[in-house]
């Protein structure tokens, strides 16, 4: 996309815009949480277990790039084995014992871990998998990211660019943000969302919540724009999200969208809610 910034709307017509694309991205979150792709894909990921923040660890540590974990017999019970020579990511499992092994009824204790093994998906093979929807938006606009990067840099937000982990396209860690080469413009928008409105502001959204706000921004501004291919009701329903959480926040996302898009147009005067 190499098309210039439209020409300035009134204040007026800029809350109705964005009311308008906001209604729409709620709408098509809803359609895409109950799309066949969508439900098979959350089906799948619904048979993986949820593991602790220390077993998480253990696993990025021994192997970063891991998607879904699984044990032995699970990814078996999926219709999937485990390739020969594969060597198992180790964790923590407890120990779990009942006080007095001859009644039924009494409490259950812990009695200590042990080490058992998992492994990634890319380990197996067997039965088809299904596809992960869609998510990203990859296009870009080198002029609309120079305005986005000096806006980063004047508020002491640093942005640099290298590869990134597995599907990773961006990464906001209270001024700085990392992108990925091949990440969209969208992205950058995304993770701006995130400084703004999540790494200055102490708030106590879940990271579902966070990455709704963030997200809807940045669709609401792409949409202005006049990005197409934007797959943000397919990145809002893989977090479970849908219309009732985006219009709870509907005043936050239109506000910070509202500012992106007068930096962007290089307006001075501040819209009226």
């Amino acid at each position: 996309m190499d098309t210039l910034i439209k020409p300035k709307t009134t204040a007026n017509d800029l809350n109705a815009i964005i009311k308008e694309h906001l209604e729409d991205l709620a709408k098509a979150t809803d359609k895409a949480r109950v799309s066949d792709e969508m439900v098979r894909y959350l089906e799948f990921c619904a048979k993986f277990h949820q593991y602790s923040p220390s077993n998480i660890w253990l696993i990025m540590m021994s192997r970063p790039d891991a998607t879904h974990v699984a044990g032995y017999n699970a990814w078996k019970k999926m219709g999937r084995y485990v390739k020969r020579g594969e060597k198992g990511i180790p964790i923590l499992a407890p120990m779990i014992y009942r006080e007095d092994p001859d009644d039924e009824d009494a409490p259950k204790v812990l009695r200590g871990f042990r080490v058992v093994h998992v492994f990634d998906v890319s380990q197996t093979d067997g039965q088809p998998l299904p596809e992960q929807p869609n998510w990203k938006s990859p296009e870009k606009n080198l002029e609309l990211q120079k305005k986005l990067m000096d806006f980063a840099e004047q508020n002491g937000i640093k942005v640099t660019i290298k590869e990134l982990e597995g599907e990773t396209q961006g990464i906001s860690t209270g001024g700085r943000i990392v992108l990925s080469p091949d990440a969209g413009t969208k992205t950058l928008i995304h993770e701006l969302a995130h400084e703004l409105l999540h790494q200055i502001e102490n708030t106590q959204l879940s990271r579902a919540e966070k990455e709704m706000e963030a997200e809807s921004v940045a669709f609401v501004v792409c949409k202005y724009l006049g990005f197409l291919d934007l797959n943000s009701p397919n990145y809002l329903a893989l977090y479970g999200l849908g219309s009732d959480n985006l219009m709870a926040c509907f005043q936050r996302i239109g506000d910070m969208a509202k500012k992106l898009i007068l930096v962007l147009e290089e307006r001075k005067e501040q819209v009226q809610g």
